[in-house]
């Protein structure tokens, strides 16, 4: 069976990360927040949800995935280690199964008989469909018409599962209008329908439950490291919605003497749109929660912009944003081509194909590892695999 959960880190107050978080919604909203949020505590406890949650995350999701070792052949010199924590591997949908299935799972609880969310490179969209075919539920999945055109295959992917695939063809036609669009169809229809958050981001508590779900990625990777006798100098992830992220550092939080990195996307060059929001963003609110998010002077929000779909968002996750402000975590960004290459070299040179999205927090890897000691180790988080980038690697092939 899969490794045990640990117990997320909760808000320091209820909804809050320091400063960051919050409920910013319609009044409307707020007795539906409170009814999930009570819904999850009483889950989280509950011995048989978390045996069964435990079970799925084994026999369906594919957990525990490895923790492998990238040859040495890929550092142009002699670094530090590299460890890849292999969530690529997970049947459907890379990490965002994890808490797909949870959210699911506390949706039926709920006595709700289908699930709605939205997806940008669609690995959260394919996780959710998945798993509502297998619980027996309906889902309807926004996914912007930008990342549909770049992500075809996804597309199929989630309509093989029986997902009801939506188009968004407005705004800026990525996560951030996917996102909205799957929040206001929620809002109208709470009664049947619970909203799949992909991410730690938005309203109380959907920061602290997709935490809570994803904590297993930390969990398993703390504990294999104990196993093979390493405590990593660092460990490396990139941060689109930041689920991966939060539910890697989550187990090494506590542990001064190891570095937490998040990657961010640096886009395609100086002046051109980027998803640094953590190095650079700005205090506000985006989708009911307050956070560092990209925006000009006046408050209003910036495309953001990535060759990876699932690192254009304009907002953060306010728990990494509370860790960023209070200096626990480290921010470095990657720009598109840094990344391509990286996907490129592990291809060509281990077989390992992974996602563009990893592909940044290699990159960053790579370089901190040359700063390290043979002796030393850094982990990197594979969110998801990379067939789905295929086209955009290697576009003249």
């Amino acid at each position: 069976m899969t490794m045990a959960l640990a117990q997320p880190l909760a808000p320091d107050r209820p909804g809050r990360y320091g400063r960051f978080g919050g409920q910013f919604v319609a009044p409307v909203l707020l007795p539906v927040l409170d009814r999930l949020e009570a819904a999850f505590e009483e889950a989280w406890i509950d011995r048989g949800f978390r045996m069964r949650l435990d079970g799925l995350l084994h026999d369906f999701v594919g957990r525990p995935t490895p923790l492998s070792e990238a040859v040495a052949r890929l550092l142009p010199t002699a670094g530090a280690r590299i460890l890849l924590k292999r969530d690529d591997l997970t049947f459907n949908g890379g990490n965002y199964a994890n808490s797909a299935l949870g959210q699911c799972l506390l949706a039926g609880r709920m006595g709700l008989s289908c699930v709605v969310t939205d997806t940008g490179s669609g690995q959260n969209g394919i996780a959710t469909a998945a798993v509502a075919a297998h619980l027996g539920m309906a889902s309807i999945i926004y996914m912007g018409a930008r990342d549909a055109a770049r992500h075809p295959g996804a597309v199929k992917k989630m309509r093989a599962f029986g997902a009801d695939l939506r188009i968004v063809q407005d705004a800026d036609g990525t996560l951030h209008a996917a996102t909205s669009a799957a929040v206001r169809h929620w809002m109208g229809s709470s009664d049947t329908t619970a909203y799949v958050a992909g991410a730690p981001i938005g309203a109380h508590p959907f920061p602290r439950i997709v935490g809570a779900f994803q904590a297993v990625i930390g969990s398993e990777t703390r504990l294999q490291l104990i196993a093979a006798g390493l405590m990593p100098g660092a460990v490396v992830s990139a941060v689109g919605g930041g689920s991966s992220t939060v539910g890697i550092f989550s187990a090494f939080v506590t542990d001064p003497g190891i570095r937490l990195i998040a990657v961010e996307a640096g886009g395609s060059g100086e002046g051109q749109p980027h998803s640094a929001r953590l190095a650079s963003g700005r205090t506000g609110i985006l989708h009911g929660a307050e956070t560092f998010v990209l925006s000009d002077e006046n408050g209003h929000i910036l495309p953001a912009g990535s060759i990876a779909s699932g690192l254009a968002y304009p907002g953060s996750p306010p728990e990494l944003a509370d860790l960023v402000a209070g200096g626990r975590v480290e921010t470095v960004r990657i720009m598109d081509e840094q990344a391509r290459d990286a996907v490129r070299r592990l291809a060509s040179g281990e077989g390992i194909l992974i996602s563009l999205e990893a592909g940044h927090a290699l990159a960053a890897a790579e370089a901190l590892a040359q700063t390290l000691s043979p002796s030393q180790a850094v982990v990197v988080m594979v969110p998801a695999a990379g067939d789905k980038d295929l086209d955009i690697v290697w576009p003249e092939s």
